[in-house]
């Protein structure tokens, strides 16, 4: 009856001739464009020095018969310490997370050493990444105080490359699904802590409320992450893959946990009091609707028009405060927005280096109103300071990129499951993202790593059709 009626049929021509005008579009061309193929990538130079490096190593490794001593070991199983790494990641401390990480490094250098028929997986989209950490490698060393970019230079390499682990380590289905299914359960467990900090209130400290704007407001959960926006980021890239799990399993009880998971982690969301993952969570939210639905185009407005009406008041004014100088927060950040594209004048080319200690070497001779901050509370900014014009360029291709990948996978593909879980990872960036002109979301190294997995995830979740059964 609701398919035969005059709305449905209405909003249904509307989603399509929205959609058509898109992909007929001179910019949906260009984007819908076939990217280089495998044999394209594998004839460049780094593709055969890294084949040549290989076949060396594993020919000393066969002589000295390492290969025999690590058959069947545990140390050859990618999959299990980059799941470690990966479950852990949003409640261990980062030192553990970098173990995990070089764990699961090993263990696939491991794996390529002692069999020379496994091959690294091909995605249009490595060499963009794999880029984007060279430059950050080697904007260490010319930075303004090399000895303070040392380490985080090369822990953001690190994290950067453990998307090289994450996309080999998944060659199976279930695979893919277990390690959703740990992220989704750490999440609930993180917003468990978070609802104990709420209604403890007096056993946790607080510094992110501005009392004279938000009376109401006493306190903004944080959980294991340390800090609101923080934590509100990482719910970003959980609960839109919550919910295409919940669309994907066939099994009614998961249905159950998922729906419950993907509640819990919103009302969680609610509690952080973060403005801009307000604003990324609706985003999230209405990329996954439309994709899943185009009738939901017109509905989405429908709903905006709705939301002051029917949610909480203190929500509602954190919302009419955005934009606000009266507002400290908002204040400080533009404050800070002025002094670093003011320092970028000067450093646009390189950058100053990555880091805290790099960034308050310059920014200072540049601030407004004697304001100081350890980063610039932008992500696009911040990454241009670390690593000039050609890591912002970079990261800018690696996200169009991987839009294009999955949006591709998302037109093209038949298999149900490939199209939910390539809307879900579309959504957790795109509300990531914008949260990310507000923040700098790399700062949390935490969440640094977990974006690139996100990254990860989605490149593989578009050959997810391909990956063997159980």
């Amino acid at each position: 009856m609701i398919e035969s009626s005059i709305i449905y049929s209405f909003l249904s021509k509307i989603g399509n001739y929205l959609l058509s005008m898109v992909e007929n579009s001179a910019l949906g061309r260009i984007f819908l464009t076939p990217n280089e193929n495998i044999s394209e990538s594998r004839g460049s130079i780094f593709f055969k020095l890294y084949r040549l490096v290989r076949g060396v190593l594993w020919k000393i490794f066969d002589t000295l018969k390492i290969t025999k001593l690590f058959e069947g070991s545990i140390f050859k199983m990618v999959f299990l310490w980059a799941t470690f790494a990966v479950v852990l990641a949003p409640v261990a401390p980062t030192m553990v997370i970098i173990l995990f990480a070089l764990a699961g490094f090993g263990s696939l250098a491991l794996r390529l050493l002692c069999n020379p028929k496994v091959k690294l997986r091909y995605f249009p989209i490595n060499k963009y990444v794999y880029a984007f950490a060279a430059v950050y490698f080697i904007s260490i060393f010319i930075s303004v105080d090399v000895k303070g970019s040392l380490f985080g230079g090369l822990l953001t390499v690190l994290f950067i490359m453990f998307y090289a682990v994450v996309t080999n380590c998944i060659r199976k289905k279930i695979q893919f699904r277990s390690m959703l299914l740990f992220i989704v359960i750490i999440g609930v467990l993180v917003s468990f802590y978070g609802f104990y900090q709420y209604l403890n209130q007096s056993k946790f400290g607080g510094v992110w409320v501005d009392t004279d704007m938000f009376e109401s407001i006493q306190f903004r959960v944080y959980s294991t992450l340390d800090n609101p926006n923080v934590l509100g980021e990482y719910f970003l890239l959980v609960i839109p893959t919550a919910v295409a799990c919940f669309f994907v399993t066939k099994n009614n009880l998961m249905r159950i946990f998922y729906f419950l998971a993907t509640a819990v982690m919103m009302v969680c969301l609610i509690l952080t009091y973060s403005r801009g993952c307000y604003i990324g969570i609706i985003v999230a939210a209405g990329v996954f609707l439309v994709l899943l639905d185009r009738r939901f185009i017109l509905l989405g407005v429908v709903a905006l028009l709705l939301m002051p009406f029917v949610l909480p008041d203190t929500i509602v004014n954190r919302f009419m405060s955005i934009g606000n100088m009266e507002d400290s927060s908002t204040s400080y950040r533009f404050y800070i927005y002025m002094g670093t594209i003011h320092m970028l004048n000067d450093y646009w080319l390189s950058g100053v280096g990555p880091g805290q200690s790099a960034f308050n070497k310059v920014y200072p001779y540049y601030g407004y109103n004697g304001i100081s901050a350890p980063h610039a509370h932008n992500t696009f900014l911040q990454v241009m300071c670390d690593t000039g014009i050609t890591g912002i360029i970079l990261l800018l291709a690696v996200i169009y990129q991987f839009y294009k990948l999955l949006f591709r996978s998302y037109l093209d593909t038949k298999d149900k499951a490939t199209k939910l879980f390539t809307i879900g990872f579309m959504s957790s960036l795109s509300g990531f993202l914008v949260q990310s002109l507000f923040d700098y979301t790399f700062y949390n190294y935490r969440v640094m790593i977990f974006f690139w997995i996100y990254v990860a995830l989605g490149a593989v979740a578009t050959s997810y059709a391909s990956l063997k059964e159980e």
